[in-house]
């Protein structure tokens, strides 16, 4: 698949089209992936929570194994440090939650900074790329089967902006009436120019 056209203005404007985009690719997936980690870095403080909560839930619950030991009273101590170790455990998993939910808010908006500028990117640059190669390989494989300047010209007169038609005549429709085969092909020009074909395909 031909990629660039085969006039050099157009095809060193297209390179320069895809240098920029693919740029603009990279620091859009590169800002997005920074701001998440910086959000991220949010989620610290539930990891501290969290072993902060362990900590302590181990520290009452060996404390609470040690006093109910005691004979005769040990259980009657035991269970204070028992209620205060289930605390630690429910500080810790506050912790955990704190975590996700910071986990949640990064990845949603790493996700939205790169998709919606990668989405425009897409419909203004990548969507007319591929329809460009397409076009050119199309029409390169019609010219290949016997298409004639006769044929592109009309195409030329339907689709062609009017400023190009009148670069060759004042009145390009009379031209392809006229059947002028110096003219009609000029007016196929137009139509292979736009897709990057030079000329001298034509037979």
């Amino acid at each position: 698949m031909v990629l660039y056209s085969d006039y050099p203005a157009a095809r060193t404007r297209q390179i320069i089209a895809d240098i920029v985009a693919i740029v603009v690719a990279v620091l859009v997936i590169t800002i997005a992936a920074s701001i998440a980690a910086a959000i991220r870095a949010l989620g610290d403080f539930g990891r501290d929570l969290e072993a902060a909560g362990l900590d302590f839930q181990s520290g009452l619950t060996d404390a609470a194994e040690s006093l109910g030991g005691i004979p005769l009273i040990g259980e009657g101590i035991r269970g204070p440090f028992d209620l205060a170790a289930d605390a630690g455990a429910s500080v810790a998993e506050a912790g955990r939650q704190q975590q996700a939910f910071v986990e949640l808010v990064a990845t949603t908006t790493g996700w939205l900074i790169a998709l919606l500028p990668l989405a425009l990117l897409t419909l203004v640059w990548l969507v007319p790329r591929i329809r460009f190669a397409v076009r050119s390989r199309r029409l390169r494989g019609m010219i290949a089967a016997g298409m004639t300047a006769d044929t592109l010209a009309v195409r030329a007169l339907s689709r062609a902006p009017l400023r190009e038609l009148v670069a060759v005549h004042p009145d390009p429709a009379s031209v392809w009436r006229s059947n002028d085969p110096v003219l009609v092909r000029r007016l196929a020009e137009v139509e292979l120019r736009r897709a990057g074909i030079r000329a001298s395909a034509l037979p």
